[in-house]
């Protein structure tokens, strides 16, 4: 493997991050989802932050909802402290989202201590959000 195609492999999200993303529908309001992702990093070329690290690091991943084009950031998975190799399954669970019903595309992004961040395009899954469940339901059986 080429020394390109390497430090690509390496630096690049979208390579290594295998986003599963489960929109969970939830009981509490209409139109309040949860979403949980999994993904695997390589922190080979940028180490994750630590208690003692806090420079030139790899913070936390973000997730966005990039279904209209334009990135809606939605919330922030951390990175595992230290971590200075390959990393799978790292999880996160958003806050209740407030998400309309329909097929959704999610971005991951890699955030290092100074801000910066990947491309939400270059990592992407598809999900589809289905609409709530009623919030009363009653029957009568004759």
């Amino acid at each position: 493997m080429n020394d390109r195609l390497t430090a690509f492999l390496k630096r690049a999200v979208s390579v290594a991050m295998a986003v599963i993303v489960a929109a969970i529908a939830t009981a509490a309001t209409t139109g309040q989802h949860t979403l949980t992702v999994t993904f695997n990093y390589d922190f080979t070329t940028d180490n994750a932050c630590s208690t003692t690290v806090t420079k030139a690091c790899l913070q936390q991943f973000n997730i966005y909802d990039v279904t209209t084009g334009t990135p809606v950031k939605l919330f922030s998975v951390p990175a595992p402290s230290g971590a200075s190799s390959a990393v799978t399954g790292i999880t996160g669970t958003s806050a209740l989202l407030p998400l309309k019903s329909g097929v959704h595309t999610f971005g991951a992004t890699a955030q290092m201590a100074d801000g910066t961040e990947s491309s939400p395009n270059a990592s992407t899954a598809t999900a589809t959000v289905l609409p709530s469940s009623p919030v009363s339901f009653s029957l009568t059986v004759n």
